[in-house]
């Protein structure tokens, strides 16, 4: 079965834990491991600066995915009512197996999955102050079954194409990964950076999941 080198390093909260001290601003985000997902005692979307969601088109409206998505006890998130597209989380500390295809999901990891008709499984996060953010990390294949995970994927700031990172996942064409390392956007508070997938150039959303390893920090 597939297998996925990208190790996401260890993240880094820098928040005052001594009474009396000012908290610090959190400078650096771990997408997998602060996903709110719906399997947790306190569940919520969107929880903190991060929302899963979806659009109809790359640039388009921004909706928010209102409907738990689980497949318990493996991995549990959010969706359309439908139930695609998605954006699922492992909630174990070791590989699962989920769905009928199979497909195996890393350790707390994160799964974005396409909707028919060139709908994208959108995970935003929503800048907190104006600075220059450094992104590293990666989309990864994770379906090898049948055409396996065929996707377009993108970073997009503020919904300018001009300014994202784009890529393709093409599991079964050699194309794996699509890293992303030290990618830098200049951002102000508000901003929205939105990792994205859609269904890529054959245009059909079976076996397209993918998985998103990314950290955010804040750099200056």
């Amino acid at each position: 079965m597939l297998f996925v080198p990208f190790v996401v390093p260890p993240l880094v909260f820098f928040l005052a834990a001594i009474t009396g001290l000012a908290a610090v601003p959190m400078t650096c985000w771990d997408a997998a491991s602060e996903f709110n997902d719906s399997a947790n005692p306190d569940a919520a979307n969107p929880s903190g600066l991060w929302s899963a969601g979806w659009k109809l088109n790359l640039t388009g409206k921004f909706f928010l995915a209102t409907t738990a998505s689980n497949d318990l006890p493996h991995a549990s998130g959010w969706a359309t009512s439908s139930g695609v597209p998605q954006v699922a989380h492992n909630t174990h500390p070791v590989p699962v197996t989920v769905n009928t295809n199979p497909i195996i999901i890393p350790p707390r990891a994160l799964v974005l999955h396409p909707g028919p008709d060139g709908s994208y499984a959108v995970l935003r996060f929503t800048v907190p102050t104006d600075g220059a953010y450094k992104v590293s990390g990666q989309f990864y294949a994770l379906d090898d079954n049948a055409a396996g995970t065929t996707t377009d994927v993108w970073i997009l700031p503020n919904e300018d194409k001009s300014k994202a990172f784009s890529a393709r996942v093409d599991y079964k064409a050699g194309a794996k990964m699509a890293s992303f390392t030290s990618r830098m956007f200049q951002l102000k508070k508000g901003d929205t950076l939105d990792f994205e997938v859609g269904y890529g150039g054959n245009k059909n959303y079976e076996y397209d999941s993918t998985g998103l390893a990314a950290i955010i920090e804040k750099v200056k």
